[in-house]
């Protein structure tokens, strides 16, 4: 007796043992699930750039010193749209909502418009820093002055307005770290308070977008339209369409699975089963997420439809046998105990192989796809642990009766499968040849697909986000920013009037850079400040502006400026004034297109500085050009992880590497095709679509698992290769054909969601799914064909 006979012969002794005590089984298992499960409350929701990347990545550990020392890179940008922003009934709306907005919106750091920009002039020898609206203008005559110094401030274009006057912004800043209950208002002054402080999270990033949204909302109006745009709203949207995706992917595949079950097996008993037992593992699953802090992101909103559309095949499988041996023997725990022996092996097996797959996601640089790994493959044997224990012992307290007209109702199912074996063991070379010819072909086109990372083109067309993103990118030049730090590496090192020119300079040539696809839409840094301060100094000329050759002049204006009530100079500079901070607005674009204006931000620096500073490029864009290069690393490593995890059991629970080894063709050409397609219809390797593969080969190979397994029992037991073909196709195609179409429907729910990503992953991984069954009955018949011989 080999192994795999030793371990369904145990399997059939604990289904003995289930139905000896099934009420204290079913007690312990409750319990253990209740107690996990009652954690639920704790779970949150993440949509984060930030939240992308590990914790120790070294991108998002400079992003994180960045925010410590200069604050949030990241704004909410509210936006006014009007015929004349400069009019007394624009300003004066404006105002309103300026106010509005600063008292009401949490978290708020600061708040920048025209109504409160800085305007800095000299009066005698005096240092002025006012509001621009520090008077608010009661004639016409007041507001057109007010307009002249606005249109004369180069700073103030295309960030607070655009050329022809018609969009101004409102710029709010969150705070850099989460607000602590009882804090006094000296906090924060500690040199030890930032590193016991948590930054701002996401769930109070996403308050303060929609508490601007709804106050934008109500000051909307035909002559004075306004709305949100920015990098935190587009997260907030998408976190939006997570929380509506969600509820609305788990009641459909439900349903699915309820109308797939009823017609499966007639049964009340067999719909409420299983949809009982997926539904508490997936319970428990989230259950577990919460105890440890995982958040629910992007990528793992699909672990619910996933875990129910998985947990439900391996129920199917052995419900199936369990209905199949009950019909036919009236005896209910032997029924038990056989559908365990008979399916319980490889259940077990497909089981362990799907969460391999999803497991080979564990290591990725991407913490969202990690943690799907993890919480992926930990849901799968939750699930298996409930349909191999808690499922037998349901079964053994119901009163169940056998149905006599069952055994008929498949001959129909068996002649098509029968027709399909005996068709791959007749045309077994033509097949495989003609799966080479395809997988050729598809490998070719799979080497077209390109990969993306663009968390703004998930949203439909119609979104109001996106359309007011890319709104702003016209009129204001930009909606995101790439931040710069100079670190001239010893105190006062900015007190070099050379270099600061040399800033303002490389500032001036960078903005110029665009090509047809990528422009600079603006760029400022503490130059000016110094030029404004110049300028005031020298009794408002305008030849003024610029920055003092004279090395001892900057202390004493950088002392001015701050004597003056100004706290703008910390947004520029440090401490010790040893570093410096540059900002560069661009359009959203996807990750990969902003590579070119890294470098060219990154070559023309080290060109005018030389090596003489350090230059780091940080903040979101940086960001998310790091999450499209761990994920491109970590495709690459899930999908050979998942090959060898999946290929080393395969020629374990085979018992031979040949088979092992044949058996991964069929599982591997549904990947090849999925990929094939995409670059056919021109859809992007993203986040999402890059799962396809390693969930896929974990899916698929419980098909293979199941017929190689049975086929390789009945040719062991001396029937030739056609009739143990044949043995296989009748006695477990149809439970392959039921799991796959359960399996294809759980993932074609996502073509109802809201963001296009899932939607791709959806057809993608519902049609791989198909393949892969498709694949596995007519391809893997046709390979055991060739390369199995029979004993004579």
């Amino acid at each position: 007796m080999n192994w795999r006979a030793k371990s369904e012969h145990r399997l059939e002794m604990m289904g003995e043992t289930i139905t000896k005590h099934p009420k204290k089984i079913i007690l312990l298992v409750l319990l253990v699930s209740i107690l996990i499960i009652s954690n639920l409350r704790f779970i949150t929701i993440d949509t984060s750039t930030e939240g992308f990347l590990k914790a120790n990545d070294p991108a998002l550990i400079r992003y994180e010193a960045f925010k410590e020392q200069f604050g949030q890179d990241e704004k909410i940008m509210v936006i006014v749209e009007a015929k004349d922003i400069f009019s007394m009934a624009t300003v004066t709306k404006l105002q309103k909502l300026h106010h509005e907005l600063e008292n009401n919106v949490p978290h708020l750091n600061d708040i920048t418009s025209l109504i409160n920009a800085r305007n800095t002039r000299g009066e005698g020898d005096r240092l002025i820093v006012e509001d621009l609206f520090e008077n608010f203008p009661t004639t016409k005559a007041a507001l057109e002055e007010i307009k002249k110094t606005a249109l004369n401030n180069t700073m103030y274009k295309n960030l607070l307005y655009n050329e022809a006057h018609t969009f101004t912004t409102i710029i709010l800043e969150p705070s850099a770290y989460e607000s602590v209950e009882g804090a006094d208002d000296l906090d924060g002054f500690g040199e030890e308070s930032a590193g016991d402080a948590e930054f701002l999270s996401d769930p109070s990033k996403s308050e303060m977008v929609r508490s601007a949204d709804k106050i934008a909302a109500a000051f909307d109006s035909e002559d004075f339209n306004v709305f949100v745009a920015g990098s935190l709203a587009v997260n907030d949207y998408n976190k939006q369409s997570v929380q509506k995706d969600m509820q609305k992917f788990v009641k459909l595949v439900l349903l699915m699975m309820m109308i797939f079950l009823f017609v499966v097996f007639r049964r009340i008993s067999a719909i409420f089963l299983p949809i009982f037992i997926v539904l508490i593992s997936l319970l428990t699953t989230i259950g577990f997420m919460a105890i440890v802090g995982t958040p629910i992101t992007i990528p793992t909103q699909i672990l619910p439809s996933f875990l129910l559309a998985v947990g439900i095949g391996a129920v199917v499988h052995l419900l199936s046998m369990f209905f199949k041996h009950f019909n036919e023997h009236g005896d209910k725990d032997k029924a038990i105990s056989y559908s365990l022996g008979h399916s319980g092996l490889a259940i077990i097996m497909t089981s362990l192989t799907t969460a391999a797959g999803l497991f080979s996601f564990s290591s990725a640089a991407i913490e969202p796809i990690a943690a799907l790994g993890i919480f992926g493959a930990l849901g799968v044997l939750v699930a298996l642990v409930n349909t191999i224990v808690l499922l037998p012992a349901l079964l053994a307290v119901l009163p169940l009766k056998p149905k006599e007209a069952a055994v008929h109702k498949s001959a129909k199912m068996d002649k098509l499968l029968l027709g399909v074996a005996d068709f791959s063991f007749t045309h077994a070379k033509k097949i495989v040849g003609l799966s080479g010819v395809i997988a050729a072909v598809f490998i070719y086109l799979a080497t077209q697909v390109a990969f993306k990372h663009d968390t703004l083109s998930w949203q439909p067309d119609d979104s109001p986000i996106k359309i007011s993103t890319y709104k702003v990118d016209e009129a204001l030049r930009g909606s995101v920013t790439m931040e710069v730090i100079v670190d001239t590496k010893k105190e006062n090192g900015l007190y070099n009037a050379k270099l600061l020119q040399t800033l303002d300079d490389t500032v001036h040539q960078i903005e110029k850079f665009h090509t047809d696809k990528h422009f600079i839409g603006k760029g400022w840094g503490v130059s000016d400040v110094l030029k404004e301060i110049h300028r005031a100094l020298h009794e408002n000329d305008p030849e003024y502006y610029r920055v003092t050759t004279n090395d001892a002049l900057i202390p004493q204006e950088f002392l001015l400026f701050e004597n003056s009530g100004s706290d703008d100079l910390e947004d520029f500079v440090d401490a010790s004034m040893s570093k410096a901070r540059l900002t560069f607005k661009l359009p959203w674009m996807e990750a990969s297109e902003y590579t070119q204006i890294s470098d060219e931000i990154q070559n023309i620096l080290h060109e005018k500085l030389g090596d003489d500073v350090e230059i780091t490029i940080t903040g979101m864009v940086p960001l998310f050009q790091r999450t499209l290069v761990a994920a491109m690393d970590s495709m690459s490593t899930s999908y050979v992880m998942a090959f060898i995890l999946i290929a080393i059991m395969m020629m374990i629970l085979l018992g031979s590497v040949k088979i092992g080894l044949t058996s991964m063709i069929p599982n591997v050409l549904p990947i090849i095709i999925a990929l094939g397609f995409m670059a056919l219809v021109d859809m992007p390797l993203d986040l999402f679509t890059m799962l396809v593969g390693a969930i896929v080969i974990g899916l698929s190979v419980d098909d293979t698992v199941h017929f190689f397994h049975n086929f390789s029992k009945f040719h062991h037991q001396g029937y030739s290769t056609k009739e143990s073909v044949e043995m296989t196709m009748v006695g477990t195609g149809r439970a392959l054909v039921a799991t796959s179409v359960v399996l294809s429907l759980g993932f074609f729910v996502y073509m109802f969601a809201s963001l296009s990503n899932l939607v791709n992953f959806g057809i993608l991984a519902g049609g791989a799914i198909v393949i892969a069954l498709l694949s596995n009955i007519i391809l893997g018949p046709a390979l055991l064909t060739l390369i199995t011989k029979d004993t004579k």
